[in-house]
């Protein structure tokens, strides 16, 4: 009987061996069964080179417009909102000292045609003459500055911002809390301006007249285009950057000095390696990314550094080569090393 025990008990010891090394061989035929992906060809494409920047709308120019001396506004023409053309008049101050100055001028002047012929003519002698001729440039000179400092004319087209002043009240040759005093103030906004600082790194590829598109959330729509109009040559030693001017044309006025734009300076093509964006695995818990690609029928992971984002394709930097096979659905299955059955290749 113990005899009968004892076979028995070596049958099933085998029986048990015998079942675990099926399981053991299935385990192993299911852990090597080839995953199923699809794959792209990678390949290089011309890539348009940009370097994207932030700023604000200035205006082109701006003028505050105020007397020399402390006066009386005699008249100002103009309101906030007045659209104005190089030349107009603005303001004028008063014209009692003006008036004084254009009778002696008018006197000196008369005086200077009625003896000019007889200096000519040898009537008068020169030194009479020259005294004279001081007298006429001198009073000729005093009414101009009077005269410009009495009537205020627009120094260039644009647009009329502020009237601080109202008919009848004394302009006051001191500073205010806004700076310096100031009767009317003016912008040009046709063409606007854009300061943009531009890192060290980037400078070499800024150049003069270089085209630059602006888009605003305002209008989101819409891509305005201007140039490269200064580059400042001096680094800003706190921010490292260099200043760069941009002109923008502004025909119908949309934009507006103090609008917060995106820029992007054009500065050439290259080529590129562009890929779908769902082929860039992020690593959890970082800012790493990797995919896969396929060799012999064996996927290898490789790490990717991305570029610029195009919509729903990327570019990558480093980690592929042209000719690579990159799987691009099915790579969430993946490990170094797993092997690989491609279902679709795509060139």
């Amino acid at each position: 009987m113990k005899l009968f025990k004892y076979f028995s008990l070596i049958i099933l010891t085998i029986l048990f061996l015998v079942s675990c090394g099926k399981k053991d061989s299935n385990n192993q035929n299911q852990t090597t069964q080839a995953i199923p992906v699809e794959v792209t060809v990678v390949k290089k494409s011309s890539i348009d080179r940009e370097i994207e920047l932030v700023g604000n709308l200035l205006a082109w120019r701006e003028a505050n417009l105020g007397a020399q001396t402390t006066a009386r506004v005699q008249k100002i023409y103009v309101d906030a909102g007045s659209r104005v053309k190089e030349g107009d008049l603005l303001f004028e101050m008063d014209d009692t000292q003006l008036a004084q100055a254009k009778i002696q001028y008018q006197v000196a002047k008369d005086n200077y045609i009625r003896l000019k012929p007889l200096y000519e003519t040898g009537s008068i002698s020169q030194s009479q003459f020259d005294q004279v001729k001081a007298a006429y440039e001198t009073a000729e000179k005093t009414y101009q500055l009077l005269l410009t400092n009495t009537q205020f004319r627009a120094p260039f087209s644009g647009v009329v911002t502020a009237k601080r002043l109202n008919d009848g009240e004394v302009f006051l040759l001191a500073p205010g809390g806004a700076g310096a005093p100031t009767i009317v103030s003016m912008m040009q906004i046709n063409p606007l301006k854009l300061i943009l600082n531009v890192s060290e790194n980037n400078l070499k590829d800024v150049k003069l007249n270089q085209t630059v598109e602006i888009t605003s959330d305002i209008f989101p729509n819409e891509v305005y285009k201007g140039n490269i109009s200064r580059i400042n040559p001096a680094v800003n030693p706190a921010s490292r950057t260099f200043e760069v001017e941009v002109r923008i044309p502004n025909p119908n006025e949309k934009l507006k000095p103090g609008m917060f734009v995106r820029a992007r300076i054009l500065i050439g093509k290259s080529e590129g390696i562009i890929v779908n964006r769902s082929a860039a695995l992020k690593q959890l818990g970082s800012t790493a990314y990797y995919g896969f690609i396929v060799k012999d029928n064996v996927a290898k992971r490789v790490e990717l550094t991305l570029g610029k984002e195009f919509d729903s394709k990327v570019e990558i930097i480093n980690g592929l080569n042209e000719g690579d096979y990159l799987v691009t659905r099915g790579q969430g299955l993946l490990k170094d090393g797993s092997k690989v059955e491609i279902k679709a290749k795509a060139e």
